[in-house]
């Protein structure tokens, strides 16, 4: 015992570092090696050294370091055993931040006023420490809600909801069970200060009704989407069980999924659980699943703040979006889970925040200034800066991305048919070829390669043969398949990325169906595209019967989208408020095809704080044809990215509409199509 106390204290990291050494075999191990055997980096091992050296040594063990080698531990396989089991005696030396951890464990697990004195014994520190700690502590838990409580003679004790008591824990503990060994996870999960606060039987069961929904519904969480539902519903059947929090009343509406799964949860956890649990799952299974359903009013929601998030940041950068395919989606897959956090009131953690903010100050103020703006506009809570350094961290991704290919394949075009002619080529370039840019429209006569490669330019594209010793590609003026494939080739060539193989043959008949169904469904939306203008509306119920009768052909089928459309305002907020329009959709037997409408107010509709200049209507046939949800969804982006299309519409232009409308479903749809 003497001799245990007159060891050095070893930090966490350190006695990890030695226990590993000390489970390997005597081989040779670099600081990154070591580092990524316990999961820390390189620069922690080189920290933790000296410590460790000086720990090890009081105890009588011998390390070695070797420049160039790494570290050894020069000791037989009895004196490792010995090593371990002083390890597993010895005291360990707590970091701030795993101080902090450790304290608000104990605060969040007692049942009522905890000493001050009794703190400091638990924590190895004195009391003046305590206090410190305490202070940072209630810093952080003030954001999220809880309030930390001190009196003399008492203790301290937290104070707040259930629900921010439970969110605020949730957060601080999912480090920790993301750190557990899943390989044995959940027959028998490590120890850990995590099971102060949560049951291990719990955890255990409602990991596996979580395992088990995934494979029997063949839908697969994200890491991340996991352990927070995991957290949650194990917290949440602990505060039920020892009544903390009640949990009577009548269940909200869920769907299948939801509700199957809230019913296998109970029966594994063995308590009821709050009447407001089935529609927590099924938003949180609609966000976790990312697939977005073109009339759900919170993918709207979604869709709009994505739009104000890019045009924001293009305008803040400089630098268009448009041109990166698929950030959209992956942005929009971020936003979902991130809208329900906002509505529920919780609070995540972002450990790369204060790199973030530090290392990319001019990315920071940009999205605090576009995400605050969006926020304003359609009326959310402001965003928790950890909200908005995810935020960042995605557009400072395509940013980065953009900076990689800002040197664009330079080209020149060039065409002897005439001015109009190179002016649309080019044209076209821009459109369908961002990473190609356009330098000049060059003559043919007297071209100088030489000059061309003295300016950087890579390609010449021309509308005529030509032969010369230089990279070039001859294209129609207007732009066929097989001039895009070349064009894609130099791309690719530049960007040093191998084209995809041609595979050649006809297209499958399956494939050729989709397309033709495809076609077919926008051409019926485009031709049957209406603008009608209304009366002066008492109010937005009237709005809602004149809708239901743009499209019926008969009093009964009027009712039918009426009430369709009644039931799908029921389950969210339609309005667009950058646009002052209400967006009335839903799916309906009584059409037989997707329709696009629009009703034009002769003044201003003024109801519950909100101004309609009239509203747009969309309607799908209730079945289980593949492309009206395609195709309605991506009108849907189209209205909430291009504000120009509800522009022609409140102008009553319906040519306009239409012609906006097809060239941005064309240009959506090609790439598809030829992936296809």
């Amino acid at each position: 015992m003497e001799q245990r106390e007159r060891l050095p204290l070893l930090t966490d990291n350190g006695r990890r570092l030695i226990r590993k050494l000390a489970d390997l075999p005597p081989v040779w191990l670099t600081a990154a090696a070591l580092g990524e055997s316990i999961g820390v980096s390189r620069r922690t091992v080189m920290r933790e050294l000296p410590g460790m050296e000086k720990w090890l040594l009081a105890a009588g063990f011998r390390l070695v370091r070797s420049p160039g080698q790494g570290v050894r531990l020069e000791e037989d396989e009895t004196r490792r055993a010995a090593l371990r089991a002083k390890l597993d005696g010895g005291s360990t030396a707590l970091s701030r931040p795993e101080r902090i951890d450790r304290l608000l464990t104990l605060l969040f697990a007692a049942q009522g006023p905890c000493k001050t004195q009794w703190l400091a014994d638990r924590l190895d520190i004195s009391e003046h420490t305590l206090s410190s700690d305490l202070n940072t502590a209630e810093e952080w838990l003030r954001a999220r809600g809880v309030s930390v409580l001190r009196r003399a003679g008492v203790g301290v004790w937290l104070e707040g909801t259930p629900e921010n008591l439970r969110r605020a824990a949730a957060v601080r503990l999912r480090p920790q069970l993301a750190q557990l060994d899943w390989s044995q996870f959940p027959e028998g999960p490590a120890r850990s200060p995590l099971f102060e606060l949560v049951d291990p039987k719990d955890l255990q069961a409602a990991a596996r009704v979580l395992q088990g929904f995934e494979r029997s519904r063949r839908f697969v969480f994200s890491d991340s989407a996991f352990l927070s539902l995991l957290l949650h519903l194990t917290l949440l059947a602990g505060q039920v069980r020892s009544g903390r929090l009640a949990a009577s009343g009548p269940r909200s509406a869920a769907g299948p999924d939801a509700a199957a799964l809230l019913i296998s949860l109970e029966g594994a956890l063995g308590v009821r659980l709050p009447a407001d649990e089935a529609a927590y799952l099924e938003h949180y299974l609609q966000a976790a699943a990312g697939e977005p359903d073109w009339g759900d009013p919170e993918e709207l929601r979604a869709s709009q703040l994505a739009a104000l998030l890019i045009r924001g940041m293009e305008r803040e950068t400089g630098v268009d979006l448009a041109g990166f395919s698929t950030f959209r989606t992956d942005l929009c897959a971020h936003l979902r889970p991130m809208l329900l956090r906002l509505t529920r009131g919780e609070r995540i953690e972002n450990p790369q925040l204060d790199a973030v903010r530090t290392q990319y100050p001019a990315l920071w103020d940009a999205v605090r200034r576009v995400s605050a703006e969006a926020a304003r506009t359609l009326r959310l809570p402001p965003l928790p800066d950890e909200e908005a350094g995810f935020l960042a961290m995605h557009f400072g991704a395509v940013l980065e991305q953009c900076e990689r290919t800002r040197r664009r394949l330079r080209a020149v075009v060039v065409c002897p048919m005439g001015m109009a002619t190179s002016r649309f080529l080019t044209s076209q370039l821009d459109r369908e070829f961002p990473a190609i840019a356009v330098e000049r429209m060059c003559p043919l006569r007297g071209l100088d390669t030489d000059a061309l490669r003295r300016e950087g330019v890579g390609l010449i594209i021309s509308t005529v043969p030509l032969h010369v010793d230089f990279p070039h590609v001859t294209v129609s003026a207007v732009l066929q398949e097989k001039d895009r494939i070349l064009l894609q080739g130099a791309v690719d060539h530049f960007c040093g990325q191998p084209a995809a193989p041609a595979t050649g043959g006809a297209a499958p008949a399956a494939d050729l169906r989709y397309a033709d169904a495809l076609t077919s469904c926008i051409v019926g939306l485009l031709d049957s595209m209406v603008i009608t203008d209304l009366p002066a509306l008492p109010d937005k119920a009237q709005l809602l019967r004149e809708a239901a009768r743009l499209f019926s052909r008969s009093p009964q089928q009027a009712r039918a989208i009426e009430q369709a459309l009644a039931r799908r305002e029921a389950l969210g907020d339609t309005y667009i408020p950058p646009l002052r329009i209400q967006l009335l959709h839903c799916k309906t037997d009584a059409v037989r095809g997707c329709r696009l409408g629009y009703l034009r107010l002769p003044q201003p509709l003024s109801e519950a704080g909100r101004t309609l200049d009239g509203a747009v209507v969309m309607l799908a046939p209730d079945g289980p044809e593949p492309v009206w949800q395609r195709v309605m969804q991506e009108v849907s982006a189209v209205l909430i990215d291009r504000p120009a299309l509800a522009e022609a519409m409140r102008a009553g232009d319906r040519d306009r509409a239409v012609q906006l409308l097809e060239t941005e479903l064309n240009l959506r749809f090609a790439r598809e199509l030829a992936r296809r």
